[in-house]
């Protein structure tokens, strides 16, 4: 430091590499200290500058000092392609260490093309609930709701990051903001006997697609995970079917876990472990064709979402609710559940961490539910059914004598 100049609550110093003036303080009392240009060359400008600052900052954190430069734009930066090493704004690098992938991309579009084209220009402190939705408002015009609200939880995510994470701001304006409602769709399920028609359907018209439809609906795998299975994770000795973080991929919730390895699916299993055993994925693919996957950084062999072959077993199988690869992972849990499997169970066969994810993978059939209704009624009992009959009888007779 060329020169010093102290001032109340701080200190106006001269870089010997820079022309301008810098002040020195510390706005919370047993904190760091802060350094911010005033952008004056001259000490008399440069005291008035500090004063306004000093105000401005006084009892707030170093991490919301600096927040106050930074830009929703600078926060949010996406990586470089081009770039190996660069590791993008932090944002981004919160969502790549505590996010899983599918996760991650839908946030990097809503990044892409709404917030930082919008509000990247702002520093935290300067948006407004106004702001915000007028910009609502403007998308709810062009796109359907479920949409905006998923807009509106990015948004929202990246002011809670700032404020819990990195302390760059105090406030969450999306907080103010009311969402939009948006219906809830109870997904409708296959039941267990649609689900055999459809697996009877794939064993007899689409072979090849059979075993990998058994084991994301039987072992209740993501397809995801079904797809990085290798015959190595096929433990005929423990009677297993291992699940485990890989290098270049791992499990959504990054967690090793094994799968009971019981018939059917074992001897489907087992079967392709020794007649493939060099083979790079357990479940084969029905053509030559390669599957980009971003896990492991080029195109590979396995298989892919199998939708055109589970859109036409199901219609051979005369089944009429929506059916995808995740569908399957829903049967598993519904299914499991109506045949006496317990909550605890099931999560652990799932690899769910919250009883919250568990009840959305779990859906009631309604002749289960009238049968539940039943039992409580049987559990009643009928006597204080008979009393009040009787007291309503007793009330006619009574009625009827006064009005005669």
């Amino acid at each position: 430091m060329a020169t010093t100049v102290t001032i109340e609550k701080g200190c106006l110093y001269r870089r010997k590499d820079r022309p301008t003036i810098y002040l020195k303080f510390t706005p919370q009392k047993g904190g760091k200290p802060i350094h911010l240009s005033t952008g004056k060359t001259n000490f008399l400008a440069a005291a008035a500058t500090a004063q306004v600052l000093l105000e401005q900052y006084d009892g707030k954190t170093p991490g919301q000092v600096k927040g106050q430069k930074l830009t929703i734009a600078d926060f949010c930066r996406l990586p470089d392609k081009k770039d190996r090493d660069d590791r993008g704004g932090q944002f981004w690098q919160y969502l790549v260490g505590n996010r899983a992938g599918n996760t991650r991309n839908r946030h990097r579009d809503i990044l892409k093309n709404q917030i930082i084209p919008n509000f990247g220009k702002f520093r935290f402190d300067d948006v407004e609930p106004e702001e915000i939705e007028t910009w609502k408002q403007r998308r709810l015009a062009l796109v359907q709701r479920s949409t905006v609200l998923k807009e509106l939880h990015c948004l929202s995510a990246i002011f809670r990051v700032a404020r819990k994470v990195y302390r760059y701001t105090s406030q969450n304006p999306v907080a103010d903001i009311e969402k939009p409602t948006v219906p809830k769709r109870k997904k409708q399920i296959p039941t267990a006997e649609e689900m055999r028609a459809f697996l009877d359907a794939a064993a007899l018209l689409k072979p090849y697609a059979y075993a990998s439809l058994l084991t994301v609906y039987q072992g209740g795998l993501r397809i995801d995970e079904a797809r990085h299975l290798e015959p190595c994770d096929v433990d005929e000795e423990e009677e297993v079917l291992r699940i485990r973080v890989k290098k270049g991929w791992s499990p959504k919730d990054q967690e090793d876990r094994d799968t009971p390895l019981v018939e059917p699916m074992r001897t489907v299993l087992l079967t392709l472990k020794y007649q493939n055993p060099n083979a790079r994925w357990l479940l084969p693919r029905g053509d030559t064709r390669t599957y980009k996957c971003e896990r492991c950084g080029g195109r590979e062999t396995h298989i892919g979402n199998l939708r055109s072959a589970i859109l036409s077993l199901a219609k051979a199988a005369g089944i009429s609710k929506r059916m995808t690869h995740h569908i399957l992972r829903h049967c598993n849990s519904t299914h499991n559940r109506e045949l006496g499997a317990k909550d605890y169970e099931v999560m652990e066969l799932l690899g769910q961490q919250s009883t919250k994810v568990h009840t959305i993978y779990t859906h009631a059939d309604w002749q289960h539910i009238v049968e539940a209704t039943e039992r409580l009624g049987t559990a009643i009992g009928q006597q204080g059914l008979s009393a009040w009959l009787s007291a309503r009888a007793r009330e006619a007779e009574s009625s009827a004598e006064s009005e005669s």
